[in-house]
């Protein structure tokens, strides 16, 4: 039988555990400071004073940037190529010149000293005279230097040319296409560790959107593959072929002091190439150095919604009210797949999703969920147009008034754009070069596009972000970009599309449909990059301003790299990549390791060095 003494100490128990409950949650609301976006309080930093060109790119012109090595581009302006390859020169601070045929650049190649420019080159502009322009590079790559074919010749005309042969380090023409089984790419070029691409008993199909089928190339002894296709074991071996006899895909030719590079396919164009020119000039150098943002995004646009929009639909695909969906599904899902991994959540509101809705928007909803973004370090943007905006003035005009008349002191300094909206976005500053509406916006975020560039200057007071991954889909191309982009920029933004879930079209819309692939995407094929910074995108504006404005300089003299920077505000983040070298000791900074040879720096002042060594002592036996 219960005493009442030992009844009385229960019950005392139970109201301590009961009021230190609720003081905990009364504290937990206390101080949780839901109107002050935090991640923005870090310093707007200027944009340098520097010549610009039309794209938002330091200026390009021949003599702009003396001190660096350049970039001859031959080619045309109009194809896919391009406007990539020029964006890799900005971001490297490199002056570009481009020449729109072989003999119209030859004049330039051949007063070229010892400091010589980078050679982009489209192989079918050196089809008219291949004998003569293979002559004239090769003389070019024996005195040092470097040649890219970032698309080759025709197999008919490398097959009736020696001397393109020989410059390419072609031994034998096996054929003009043969269907691969898979594709490889080999440790060490991009980052991300090897990877197998294979094209047989795919389970899903939508993976496969590389190219299948490949002029055969053998290549000779002197050369190294970086990408290679490979048949199926069973046609292997009834050729009697080994592994060195497969498909090469990119390689490079060494002759005298200088290097060839050849990329057999459309692999080089979009936003692939970025990674794979500073890859293939890693492998030309004694080691690599250059900066990167080093921040991992992740965007969810449209959430939450504040306005009951689309409700009839909602319930019948769902089963609950807008407010229910978005509350009791979506934001824990965003939820788990970010703390997985330690992502920090960008979420893009629309206060309403369509300008025709009469619907009226709930501001204790915006509360709830700003107090839901400050406990997950969270923070909110704006989303800068609505779907099928008529006039994207009058659309944004009308967010920000609802916002005003809330009386919040929230600052949001993102703003997410739909592409229907990109042309309009113009529209929305000022003749200060700030948004009309939002004057805190400092970045804007684009929804994601394969063929648009990644990180520029919108105005001098704003930065451009634009999505790089859909999170919803991944394909071989997709991992190709994601490796190239984290090779050359250390970025990435992943696009989490929530105007597709609240308007499904059809079942693959459905949350169910597209969760699943969304938390297996960002668990899965981001783990390579983990030692990437995962950063809000107000703290990515910050890293984007510095990469776009700063510069590096660096010189070794034995085990010791020293190293400068310029334009710099705060700390600045390079890659260093070596070649069977160990980083060993630091100063000006710190570092960590990325894979193997490739280390994060992080600069805290203009000038560091750092010591490396070689993996292996020399063993000597007596």
């Amino acid at each position: 039988m219960l005493s009442k003494r030992n009844f009385a100490m229960m019950m005392i128990m139970n109201l301590v555990v009961l009021v230190l409950f609720l003081f905990s949650a009364v504290l937990k609301e206390y101080f949780n400071d839901y109107d002050v976006n935090h991640a923005a309080e870090t310093e707007w930093i200027d944009k340098t004073d520097q010549k610009m060109d039309e794209d938002g790119n330091p200026d390009t012109g021949w003599d702009a940037l003396p001190a660096k090595q350049n970039v001859l581009y031959i080619g045309t302006a109009d194809n896919s190529y391009y406007r990539v390859m020029k964006e890799w020169a900005g971001y490297r601070k490199k002056a570009f010149r481009v020449f729109s045929s072989f003999e119209e650049a030859d004049e330039v190649i051949q007063m070229q000293g010892e400091k010589k420019p980078y050679l982009l080159i489209d192989g079918q502009l050196v089809e008219k005279n291949p004998k003569d322009a293979a002559e004239k590079l090769s003389e070019y790559v024996e005195q040092g230097g470097v040649v890219i074919f970032y698309r080759l010749p025709s197999y008919q005309i490398i097959e009736g040319s020696t001397e393109l042969q020989n410059l390419l380090g072609i031994q034998h023409l096996r054929g003009e296409s043969v269907k691969l089984n898979e594709i490889r790419i080999y440790r060490g070029f991009l980052l991300g560790g090897e990877t197998c691409y294979s094209f047989e008993d795919v389970k899903e199909p939508e993976l496969v959107d590389m190219e299948q089928e490949v002029p055969w190339y053998d290549i000779s002894a002197r050369t190294k593959s970086y990408m290679v296709g490979f048949l199926s074991e069973e046609e292997k071996n009834s050729m009697g072929l080994n592994n060195e006899d497969m498909p090469a895909i990119i390689w490079r030719s060494n002759m005298g002091t200088g290097s060839v590079f050849a990329v057999n396919g459309d692999y080089m164009e979009g936003e692939a190439s970025l990674g794979i020119l500073d890859a293939m000039l890693y492998e030309t150098e004694d080691y690599s150095l250059y900066p990167v943002v080093n921040a991992q995004n992740l965007s969810i646009a449209g959430f939450p919604d504040l306005t009951v929009e689309n409700e009839e639909k909602l319930a019948e695909t769902y089963g609950m009210t807008n407010q229910q969906f978005c509350r009791d599904i979506l934001w824990p899902s965003f939820v788990a797949a970010a703390q997985k991994n330690n992502w920090k959540i960008t979420s893009y509101l629309s206060v309403k999703q369509r300008d025709e809705s009469k619907k009226e928007p709930n501001k204790n909803d915006l509360i709830d969920y700003l107090k839901y973004f400050n406990e997950e370090s969270a923070e909110a943007g704006v989303s800068l147009g609505r779907m099928d905006s008529f006039d994207i003035r009058a659309s944004v005009a009308e967010e920000r008034d609802t916002l005003k008349s809330w009386d919040m002191d929230y600052v949001f300094a993102g703003g997410y754009i739909r592409k229907e909206n990109k042309d309009k976005l113009s529209s929305l500053i000022d003749g200060n070069g700030q948004m009309k509406y939002f004057q805190d916006i400092r970045t804007v975020v684009g929804e994601y596009e394969k063929d648009q560039q990644i990180l520029s200057w919108l105005t001098d007071k704003i930065t451009l972000q634009n999505a790089t991954t859909d999170a919803y889909r991944y394909s071989y191309k997709d991992s190709l970009w994601l490796k190239s982009l984290e090779t050359s920029l250390g970025y990435s933004n992943i696009q989490v599309d929530i105007y597709r879930v609240l308007w499904p079209e059809s079942k693959a819309d459905q949350w169910e449909k597209v969760a699943e692939k969304m938390a297996a995407n960002i668990d899965t094929y981001w783990k390579p990059f983990a030692a990437f910074d995962k950063t809000t995108i107000s703290q990515s504006d910050s890293r984007v301003r510095n990469f776009l404005n700063g510069s590096v300089e660096s010189t070794r003299e034995g085990d010791r790299i020293a190293i400068r920077t310029k334009d710099f505000t705060g700390d600045a983040y390079l890659l260093l990549r070596t070649h069977g070298e160990k980083l060993e000791a630091m100063t000006g900074g710190s570092w960590k390791q990325v894979e193997e040879d490739t280390y994060l720096l992080q600069l805290t002042s203009e000038e560091a060095s750092v010591t490396l060594k070689p993996k292996t002592k020399p063993y000597y036996k007596e």
